[in-house]
């Protein structure tokens, strides 16, 4: 997981603020249903998920996912994600999800991030922990900077990189949000691990080519060695898959 840098709002989400303002007053009408699920927001997807926002976060994001750094291909699925939830919100596995999740937030731009259906349906879904749940917004009257959110933000002022490290093929959390984040968003499920050990054996015949070409000499090998090197710098290049989960181990050979 690496920090992403965003550009300026896509102008899209402009169209956003009123139908955030016609919520607000719903809420305000009448926050009991609201709160208990009789009724529901208008929150349109053809605004927050439209082509400019989906193409300005990934480019953005480097065409890879925010949270695992997985590459997208052609036809892998993928969805505009909300940091924080907009129709339910759930503390951990063992509560029930509550409503109404963070509608005046649907179309926020710093809330809005290009993640793999893996990560996000399968397994971050309406999660959004906090340290203390009692300082939880629930409406649009609260203040969000009294929580304290558990799950690393990966456009936040914080660099995901000082809470989540890597050890060979697995995420490893130094610090308590490090170690949610992996638990919440699955960064240690089967298939991931899997992909990581393919990259990992990439990245080791490269170094062994450099090391090789380092002790010999031989002017054979001076082509491969160069080649291997520039792929080893672009394999911690932020545009490439698994870039921190590389730098990590280069560092460490």
């Amino acid at each position: 997981m690496i920090r992403v840098v965003k550009p300026k709002s896509p102008r899209k989400l402009t169209e956003g603020a009123q139908k955030t303002n016609k919520n607000c007053k719903a809420y305000d009408a009448n926050p009991g249903d609201y709160g208990d699920g009789t009724k529901g927001f208008c929150i349109v997807k053809r605004i927050y998920g439209h082509r400019s926002v989906r193409e300005t976060l990934k480019r953005a994001q480097h065409r890879k996912c925010c949270f695992c750094e997985g590459t997208f291909l052609a036809n892998a699925a993928a969805d505009v994600e909300h940091y924080r939830p907009k129709r339910a919100v759930r503390q951990n596995r063992a509560t029930p999800p509550v409503k109404p999740g963070y509608y005046w937030l649907a179309y926020e731009w710093e809330n809005l991030y290009w993640c793999c259906q893996t990560c996000n349906r399968s397994n971050k879904r309406e999660f959004f922990p906090l340290k203390d749940p009692t300082k939880r917004a629930v409406s649009h009257h609260d203040d969000l900077a009294q929580e304290e959110p558990l799950l690393l933000d990966p456009g936040g002022e914080e660099d995901p990189r000082e809470h989540i490290t890597f050890r060979h093929e697995r995420a490893v959390g130094v610090t308590l949000r490090g170690e949610t984040t992996i638990q919440v968003i699955g960064l240690n499920r089967e298939d991931l691990i899997e992909d990581r050990l393919a990259r990992l054996g990439e990245l080791k015949m490269l170094r062994d080519i450099v090391r090789v070409w380092s002790i010999y000499g031989t002017p054979e090998l001076e082509e491969l060695a160069v080649s291997a090197t520039r792929k080893l710098e672009r394999a911690i290049a932020p545009e490439s898959a698994f870039s921190a989960m590389a730098a990590d181990y280069l560092s460490a050979v």
